[in-house]
């Protein structure tokens, strides 16, 4: 079986690096050279444009930013449906919304091709190491030999239900994120401000049913004040953006969620490209605290 991937950044390029190890023949498509480079070296081949990548392989797989990414590589000339034929695959790991999904789907049909979201979860660590979570929205029939490629870079793949379920339940996760990040920011913050080593806290919470894996996500990048992006936060702002227009469109309150959205988009504004742990910030500069690790001697 060929397969092709087009989104060769930080999830993307080792994801494509699983395939070549699990034995795929491998084409990749990226605008910057960087990228396509590292996929040479590491034994993919490359094609010029989406439509001449699908044109050549069985299955296409996508991990792009945004709906209107989807569309650019999707639609046109020389974009995937143009080439899309009767018995090809096309799986995209984008985190969108259902509507931009369905159109993928639509669109697939008409050429005979099969469409699945299947948004991932696990981050960078979970990409390099092949052990992401993915949930799968599409026809039952093609979930198998779906499932059977993507176990080259996940541990756990699950088929959720029709096209956009996985991304809904994506979405969910997600705008759990926003609110997750949030609440940890004032928890640490306090703890810090009432003299209680953050690190202790996180310890015991840990043990108690306060815990979710947001912590473990965010302490050490916030006690060794280490912001580098591994999933931004301009990236969750997105994500949490699509939730509340999909929550709209269910007619559903999402009142909670709107108070984590709105600390989001306030650390955006100055720390839009840091990580998700960065959320601390503004909270730490509003109440004059820096929450980090502490030294033996300074307990």
């Amino acid at each position: 079986m060929k397969v092709g991937f087009i989104g060769l950044g930080t999830m993307g390029l080792p994801m494509a690096r699983h395939l070549v190890e699990a034995g795929y023949e491998t084409y990749v498509v990226s605008r910057s050279r960087g990228p396509i480079e590292t996929a040479l070296a590491f034994g993919a081949f490359e094609k010029e444009t989406p439509k001449a990548l699908i044109e050549t392989v069985d299955v296409v797989m996508t991990c792009l930013p945004t709906p209107d990414s989807i569309k650019d590589v999707y639609d046109g000339e020389m974009g995937l449906l143009a080439g899309a034929s009767r018995g090809k695959v096309i799986i995209d790991h984008s985190t969108v919304n259902p509507a931009t999904n369905e159109w993928c789907y639509q669109e697939s049909a008409k050429k005979g091709t099969a469409f699945v979201d299947a948004p991932i979860s696990g981050g960078p660590m979970g990409a390099e190491a092949g052990t992401l979570t993915i949930m799968c929205g599409c026809d039952e029939e093609v979930f198998p030999p779906v499932q059977q490629v993507l176990t080259a870079f996940g541990e756990y793949i699950i088929r959720v239900g029709q096209v956009g379920s996985g991304t809904t339940v994506k979405l969910l996760n997600n705008m759990l994120i926003g609110v997750h990040q949030s609440a940890l920011a004032e928890c640490y913050v306090m703890a810090e401000k009432a003299g209680v080593d953050p690190a202790i806290a996180y310890d015991v919470i840990k043990r108690s049913a306060g815990f979710s894996k947001s912590m473990d996500w965010a302490v050490d990048a916030i006690l060794d004040r280490n912001f580098d992006a591994r999933f931004s936060i301009n990236l969750l702002d997105k994500d949490i953006k699509l939730a509340l227009g999909l929550a709209e469109e269910l007619n559903m309150p999402l009142d909670v969620v709107k108070v984590g959205a709105e600390k989001v988009a306030h650390a955006k504004e100055k720390y839009g490209h840091q990580d998700v742990s960065a959320i601390i910030r503004p909270l730490e500069e509003a109440t004059n605290s820096i929450v980090k690790r502490r030294t033996k001697e300074n307990h």
